[in-house]
């Protein structure tokens, strides 16, 4: 993460000299005097971060959990308006964001009926949120018509994820277009010999073997 900052850092800097025709020379022609270097590397760290990884992760996992249901890809090669129901559905089950970012209580409270001690630290579980009995039944099973609230995999209120609007319509146009592209699309490998990933805050893949 050290190297991957200084790398932007630079970039940021050379952008700020002669701005290029991409988002962070844009930034620097529209906005360059009310953003500092440090920002622009923010800035870059976020798309690299939030907008790739994330997207890339729920885009491999949506594939892998619509090969293993063919009736509901047979649905989403159709397009339509289903494809939204079963992209927000997947985004709900898979999580990939899987915990929010760190809180520190500032002082001592309670909250859901757990105490709080000041100082201490809570991590919020997107992933259990979004599975919590309270929201319906069945939500450890994806149920694209399914009536239940809005989900938690972007987070909520002034920490909902920027990006959501963009992922969301990725997500819409990339199913179809990839189960139009390769209608014989399937597994390359058993369901159970897929790899993981591990230890890691974007759940995912680690590679997705596919035959078509």
């Amino acid at each position: 993460m050290n190297e991957s900052m200084a790398f932007l850092t630079e970039l940021a800097v050379r952008e700020r000299k002669n701005p290029g025709e991409g988002l962070l020379g844009q930034l620097v022609r529209d906005h360059g005097d009310e953003i500092s270097d440090k920002e622009l590397a923010g800035f870059a760290d976020g798309l690299l971060t939030g907008g790739h990884d994330t997207s890339t992760s729920m885009l491999a996992l949506g594939t892998l959990w619509l090969l293993e249901n063919p009736d509901e890809l047979a649905k989403v090669r159709e397009g339509g308006e289903h494809v939204s129901k079963v992209v927000e559905e997947l985004l709900r089950y898979m999580t990939v964001v899987q915990v929010a970012f760190p809180r520190f209580a500032r002082e001592d409270l309670e909250l859901g009926g757990q105490r709080i001690a000041k100082g201490e630290m809570v991590l919020c579980s997107l992933t259990a949120a979004n599975r919590d009995p309270s929201l319906g039944a069945d939500m450890d099973r994806v149920d694209p018509l399914r009536d239940a609230p809005s989900h938690l995999a972007f987070g909520h209120g002034i920490h909902r994820c920027i990006g959501a609007p963009l992922a969301q319509m990725e997500m819409r146009i990339a199913y179809p277009a990839l189960l139009r592209r390769f209608p014989s699309l399937r597994l390359a490998v058993p369901y159970d010999e897929v790899p993981f990933r591990e230890l890691a805050i974007v759940y995912g893949v680690k590679e997705l073997p596919v035959a078509f």
